[in-house]
């Protein structure tokens, strides 16, 4: 089955940025319901249904250096194994610049277009037998100006999924509304 924009609401919210183990806006302070990363690498406490969210191995970047714009897909609680997706991640262009998609090797056939126009990158990939990972894309991109993880958020346009228990999913999709901030390895 798949998923298309129209089917699925709130996907386009703007995400904010989530430091590994702390929340960087004052607002979030004290949000048990805010997905974390506790720290060390560990998986985000993402809520339940198929999640779809961005990881950034740095916010503090200076202008000039590179960054790791990563977008993921989970589920957390339900029997669904996503089949293909595409997605657009929305940047500040005064603030980011794309240098290059990583290659991934795990199976999955992507497409990633970083020449779509400013501000814009789009995402596609499937795999017969159900995404063997959690990695939607991988992008670097250089750091032009401060704040650039403010400005970061994932669309979904597509989510296909390999059903176990055939039901209506749609309700379970979420856009987790924060940039989780992941180490480069």
């Amino acid at each position: 089955m798949t998923y298309t924009r129209e089917a699925i609401k709130g996907l386009h919210t703007p995400l904010t940025l989530l430091l590994i183990g702390a929340i960087t806006a004052a607002s979030f302070a004290g949000c048990a319901d805010e997905p974390t990363t506790p720290g060390g690498g560990e998986e985000a406490n993402l809520p339940q249904g198929l999640n779809v969210y961005l990881t950034l191995d740095d916010r503090q970047a200076s202008p000039g250096s590179s960054v790791r714009v990563t977008g993921k897909v989970q589920a957390v609680g339900v029997d669904l194994t996503p089949t293909g997706f595409l997605v657009r991640l929305n940047y500040d262009p005064a603030k980011l610049e794309p240098i290059a998609a990583r290659s991934l090797e795990d199976g999955v056939l992507r497409a990633v277009n970083i020449g779509v126009g400013p501000g814009l990158v789009k995402a596609a990939g499937a795999s017969a037998d159900g995404l063997s990972t959690d990695l939607l894309f991988e992008l670097d991109m250089k750091v032009k100006k401060a704040g650039y993880a403010e400005d970061l958020s994932i669309a979904v346009d597509e989510l296909g999924v390999i059903e176990r228990n055939f039901a209506d999913h749609a309700a379970d999709v979420v856009v987790v509304p924060q940039v989780l901030v992941v180490p480069a390895l």
